[in-house]
């Protein structure tokens, strides 16, 4: 890392960058890092072992997008691996270039990031763990349907009532109809 103080007395901090071919693992769960990556060009899978033999993939992410990032705050060992789906050109974010920029940030969201990134891990570890049920399935699919419906403008509000909330729930209904069947069966 290299630090530019420049004439307005600002530090530029210089990030490094990593070119990774197509098919490395870039960082393996279980291991402990320091260090966050920003996907510049290229894709990533994003998949843990769920401690049963199976792999799960949880994510393929790309340009633009961060993973790795609760290294920068927390000493514990990574919740998955990830593995460049293509070649990729990733800038590498360490845990003293991130502690340096937050120190000198406002006192309230030096306070807030930690606690939120503690959150997040405890959000993720409770999904991972947590047995799902259809009922979790159904309160899913209903918060992701009205998360979408909310952000589109009136148009496309209509639109998506007209063509998608159909199909909906007849798949919701498909499936309350399979509770009911097995229900005694679990």
């Amino acid at each position: 890392m290299v630090i530019d103080k420049k004439a307005n007395n600002k530090d530029t901090i210089i990030l490094e960058r990593r070119f990774v071919p197509q098919g490395s693992v870039i960082m393996k769960q279980g291991e402990i890092g320091s260090t966050a990556f920003l996907i510049q060009s290229g894709m990533v899978r994003v998949y843990m072992n769920d401690g049963a033999g199976r792999t799960v993939d949880l994510a393929t992410i790309g340009m633009g997008q961060i993973f790795g990032e609760m290294a920068l705050v927390f000493d514990e060992p990574r919740s998955a691996t990830v593995q460049a789906v293509d070649d990729c050109n990733l800038i590498v974010l360490n845990r003293d270039t991130f502690k340096h920029k937050l120190n000198r940030s406002d006192p309230t969201v030096k306070a807030i990031v930690p606690m939120l990134m503690k959150r997040i891990i405890e959000s993720n570890n409770a999904l991972l763990n947590k047995e799902s049920t259809i009922e979790d399935m159904v309160d899913t699919v209903n918060n992701m349907y009205q998360n979408i419906h909310t952000s589109l403008s009136a148009n496309k509000k209509q639109s998506m009532q007209n063509e998608v909330l159909p199909k909906l729930d007849e798949f919701l209904m498909a499936v309350k109809a399979f509770r009911e069947r097995y229900k005694d069966e679990d």
